[in-house]
């Protein structure tokens, strides 16, 4: 059965929460050109990320991120460098920790910068800000 997050995105509503799961390194081969999102770390507490397509920040799920300190949304964030090794096999995430809305801008999708509470682990922060920079 193919998984219901298959766009990074899980949203667990009992819970309050939602679970991002981003690949650093996208490659054509695995996404679509809508969806090679532009996600990376700004520095070691920040995080830049891009929603998914839909979303846009007067309603619906782009709203609910914006909102998030009113609702007491919890955004948890996964991370990976690539989807898989060069053996092909499917990589696993680290856990970033929960992350706080600062700001966004745009819609279809939004670019969204996150406040982690955690800093990123260095060899992440490393292989991240890379693509900052380009």
């Amino acid at each position: 059965k193919k998984s219901s997050n298959r766009e990074g995105v899980a949203e667990i509503k009992e819970l309050n929460s939602e679970l991002l799961f981003i690949d650093l390194n996208k490659s054509e081969e695995d996404y679509s050109p809508s969806t090679l999102y532009q996600d990376y770390a700004i520095n070691e507490t920040i995080f830049h990320w891009q929603s998914q397509n839909a979303a846009r920040p007067d309603k619906g799920k782009g709203l609910s991120y914006i909102q998030q300190s009113e609702t007491g949304k919890i955004i948890l964030l996964f991370v990976r460098e690539e989807k898989k090794d060069e053996n092909k096999n499917t990589l696993g995430y680290v856990f970033l920790g929960r992350a706080n809305f600062i700001s966004s801008d745009g819609q279809k999708p939004m670019s969204i910068n996150w406040q982690l509470e955690e800093p990123i682990p260095p060899y992440l922060w490393e292989a991240s800000a890379k693509l900052s920079i380009g």
